[in-house]
């Protein structure tokens, strides 16, 4: 989840507006319009590490292989965490 102490310490202290989707491996940039847009990013803003590709696309297409609608339907437990593409 951390590509270095700086991130680990900023992420973790939740002093900064970035986050980190677990269940699709993405990190963003919050935008505070009080919704739950956020800026997609791939450098680590500390280090300059490239950050992991997401999975989002990856993500939508298990579930639908699955024959779920993400937006409709109830989501396997497996696929709300990190556990689908760890355990893969």
């Amino acid at each position: 989840m951390f590509c270095c102490e700086l991130m680990k310490k900023h992420l973790q202290d939740g002093e900064v507006s970035i986050l980190y989707l677990k269940k699709i491996r993405e990190y963003g940039i919050t935008i505070n319009d009080g919704g739950t847009s956020f800026q997609e990013i791939y450098y680590c803003p500390w280090c300059g590490k490239k950050l992991p590709y997401t999975l989002r696309d990856e993500w939508f297409d298990k579930l639908q292989g699955k024959g779920l609608d993400p937006f409709t339907d109830e989501i396997p437990e497996e696929y709300k965490t990190d556990a689908w593409w760890k355990n893969k």
